[in-house]
């Protein structure tokens, strides 16, 4: 019998084709040549994301990365004039109709970059009188077609937190990074904008978060477990740190007072994505029995655990297991690119949610909570889904599932899709 080792599919699946050449002979009657005009495909905004770091008292300074299809490397600025404005409204709160600010934004060579294929868009945003926090409204207006793309941002002009007034900054350092994780190998640094050297510390915990509970299970969340303090560094901000530790550090200015912080992950340098098996086996949880996770976590050889899993889900069929293990774990990566917090973004209930479903058709917010909608389809009503935004002392930007046992209708059907490899990309 031939064993099959699906392991080496997870690392790199890849293909191979040959080109022939071939020879045709030249018609010998002479064709007139007609020229038709190549179509160019006009850029067009498909995700936005947004920061700030509190200047001094009066202003802030928001930094928004977009990732614009069709852009060129060489015209991306003229190509955005022509075909995009850009403006912002500073209101008091979500639903309140005020209007405390608003401007233009122009695409100049002082606040428009492009880093790691990403458009990065500066400005500074004045804080109006009386006011210590605000809600940043962003529009993209798309010229050809009138369609809108927004973004929200609430901003704390009295910087309560550590976050408020520090962002990480890595590669160049120019500008701060947009996710809440550093790999191994890279160096960064905690800056403010005067980039004034501070004493900072920064408090590692072993990072060993369990995965979310499934959308059903309305019994008790169970606490979180306490976290053991490995180590405290100090550190300098606006000087290169390299930490080879890996797990959850916790900046700080005062190690006796941690309630301003904010947390950031070390990971290993694959991270977002997971190639080592004893990572790959965890997030199986999504689309597994009660039995088969329990089977997959009591194998002391995670590589034979993967292998053998997927050979019983898919029934040996290696072209089944190839595609749902491509699918499978680049949601893994995405989750874990969109959501890390101070935890990976797979173990998070929007992670798990995004695992499973997808990316939602449309997203309202609000002060304290985000909805997620998906559409109607031939199966199913519209389904909703329910974040509510919980304090937490790692991020002001953590959110909890309202869970409901009618959810197992839509949850059940979309795990079976994985487990048949009927999930469409």
């Amino acid at each position: 019998m031939r064993k099959i080792l699906l392991y080496a599919l997870i690392l790199g699946l890849t293909g191979c084709a040959t080109n022939k050449k071939t020879s045709t002979k030249a018609p010998r009657e002479i064709r007139t040549a007609v020229n038709t005009p190549e179509v160019v495909a006009k850029p067009m905004v498909v995700a936005i994301k947004s920061r700030y770091i509190v200047k001094d008292s009066s202003t802030a300074k928001i930094f928004m990365e977009l990732d614009v299809e069709n852009l060129s490397r060489d015209k991306a600025m003229q190509q955005m004039k022509d075909a995009f404005r850009m403006s912002w409204l500073l209101q008091s709160d979500y639903g309140v109709r005020d209007r405390l600010a608003f401007n233009r934004i122009e695409f100049t060579e002082q606040n428009f970059f492009l880093r790691d294929d990403k458009l990065e868009i500066v400005f500074d945003v004045q804080r109006p009188k009386n006011v210590s926090k605000a809600l940043l409204l962003t529009e993209i207006f798309e010229l050809a077609t009138n369609k809108k793309s927004n973004n929200d941002l609430v901003v704390d002009f009295s910087a309560t937190r550590l976050s408020d007034r520090f962002g990480l900054y890595a590669g160049d350092f120019t500008r701060p990074l947009f996710r809440n994780y550093i790999n191994k190998k890279d160096s960064f640094q905690i800056r403010s904008i005067d980039n004034h050297v501070r004493d900072l510390f920064l408090i590692r915990y072993t990072n060993d978060f369990d995965p979310a509970q499934s959308p059903m299970a309305t019994t008790l969340r169970p606490a979180i477990k306490s976290l053991k303090v490995e180590e405290i560094v100090k550190v300098q901000s606006g000087t290169p740190i390299q930490l080879q530790n890996e797990g959850l550090y916790f900046a700080v200015e005062d190690t006796l007072n941690t309630s301003t912080g904010f947390g950031f992950l070390i990971v290993d340098n694959r991270f977002p994505k997971f190639t080592m098996p004893e990572k790959l086996v965890k997030p199986l949880i999504y689309m597994s029995t009660s039995q088969e996770t329990r089977t997959v976590n009591e194998n002391p050889d995670a590589k034979q655990a993967l292998d053998r899993y997927f050979l019983a889900v898919t029934g040996g069929n290696q072209t089944l297991a190839k595609k749902i293990i491509k699918t499978y774990y680049r949601r893994i990566e995405e989750a874990n690119r969109l959501f890390t917090s101070f935890k990976e973004g797979w173990k998070t209930d929007k992670g798990m949610v995004y695992i499973i479903l997808g990316p939602p058709n449309k997203v309202q917010r609000s002060r304290d909570r985000e909805v997620w909608m998906y559409a109607q389809s031939q199966n199913f009503s519209e389904i909703i889904f329910t974040f509510n935004k919980k304090p937490n002392q790692f991020t002001d930007n953590y959110y909890e599932l309202v869970r409901y046992p009618e959810y197992q209708a839509y949850w059940y059907p979309f795990v079976e899709a994985w487990r048949t490899g009927n999930v469409m990309e």
